[in-house]
């Protein structure tokens, strides 16, 4: 058998050792600060998986490692839901439940009907491997199920994964028009989920073309194309929005230029001291006064207009006395609110984002965020030590 190594079998190795690596980095953070990364990272690295299957088909090797014969249905399987669960946990602000385990279904199903088959020796699974290799079609068959005929699952998947995103555009144009206002985070996820699901789509389409003119092996290529750079591409936006990573901008940033702009700074004259002094006072009464830190998704400029003060003035007067922008001024009135209620003994049956839509946060990693930076600590953890002291 002779073995094949070409622009496209590297293309795919490329592919795979890149989205092992970022899929780790993903689930590291997913873990440690932004768990509803965590179905992202599982399909990042099941798709990256699969890819290493296609890998070894493309360049024969499976010869040699007849161990993944049929193993890439079951990675395409894992990932199928991922991205689904990826966007219901950002867009309904939870994590796992028990029934999420439900996805798991189609995978149990291949399982089953393929299992006496991805039990079999490497030397039975070669020879069945040496009969299909070179005809996609067969390939494409899995005809070797115990419980359902040939054509099924290739079919089944196709039709499972159009439905999931199906689901996930319903679930974005829904969040979208949820939100009147998208912060700059927010922005850059739904631009994130419509190139997500455009790479989905090539992902899953070409198989119903099969149907009426397009042959078997080109849709093989579109498909393992669009995988391989989705792969590459999703990989290289998420170090690139760092939102996406960490669940809030990066805040390492370059210090030296952020001490260059401060030494730049203007010297305030006292008139203009005094004048934004009282701008302060003005802010201070309307914002805690008419609660507006409480409005989800409330800006400055919605602020300037309810208190009648130009942006402008609300800016440098915040920098100035608070050394604070907008965002970090109006979270840290949230912060406080929530810690307030707390000590009053409120809230005690409260989840934690229940409390973070009370305190005028719109999901929970930005509620969490927004603690972890004014008090070093997350709010659950703050209410558990609160009530055991």
């Amino acid at each position: 058998m002779e073995i094949s190594f070409d622009s496209i079998t590297f293309a795919h190795l490329a592919a795979v050792i890149v989205g092992v690596v970022s899929s780790a980095v993903i689930l590291y953070f997913g873990f440690k600060t932004n768990p509803v990364n965590q179905p992202l990272g599982i399909g990042q690295l099941s798709i990256s998986l699969g890819i290493f299957v296609s890998f070894s088909l493309v360049s024969q090797l499976i010869v040699y490692w007849p161990f993944l014969y049929r193993l890439g249905n079951v990675f395409v399987l894992i990932f199928i839901p991922m991205p689904y669960l990826y966007t219901i946990f950002h867009t309904k602000n939870r994590l796992w439940r028990w029934y999420d385990m439900l996805h798991a279904i189609p995978l149990l199903i291949y399982l089953v009907d393929y299992w006496d088959v991805l039990s079999l020796s490497s030397a039975q699974k070669t020879e069945l491997i040496l009969l299909e290799i070179n005809d996609l079609d067969l390939l494409g068959k899995f005809s070797q199920g115990r419980f359902i005929g040939p054509g099924f699952h290739q079919e089944f998947r196709t039709v499972l994964f159009s439905l999931y995103w199906v689901a996930q555009v319903v679930i974005l144009v829904r969040w979208v028009k949820g939100h009147s206002i998208l912060t700059h985070e927010n922005k850059v996820w739904k631009n994130w989920m419509i190139f997500f699901l455009f790479c989905q789509f090539f992902m899953w389409f070409p198989f119903y073309l099969t149907v009426f003119w397009l042959d078997k092996l080109t849709t093989y290529h579109i498909v393992n194309s669009f995988s391989v750079g989705w792969v590459m591409l999703s990989s290289a936006s998420l170090f690139f929005f760092p939102s996406l990573l960490y669940g809030r901008p990066y805040e390492g940033g370059n210090r030296i230029s952020k001490f260059t702009k401060a030494l730049k700074k203007a010297p305030i004259s006292d008139a203009e001291g005094k004048k934004l002094e009282d701008v302060m006072q003005m802010i201070e009464s309307g914002m805690v006064e008419n609660r507006f830190f409480l409005n989800i998704g409330y800006t400055i400029n919605d602020f300037s207009k309810d208190i009648h003060i130009p942006v402008y003035q609300i800016s440098k007067s915040l920098n100035t006395f608070k050394g604070l922008g907008f965002l970090d001024y109006i979270n840290q009135k949230r912060v406080q609110y929530c810690v307030d209620k707390i000590e009053k003994g409120e809230w005690t049956n409260y989840k934690i984002e229940a409390i973070a839509t009370e305190c005028g946060f719109n999901n929970r990693n930005s509620f969490t965020n927004a603690f972890k930076k004014f008090l070093g600590t997350s709010p659950s953890e703050y209410r558990e030590n609160f009530y055991k002291s």
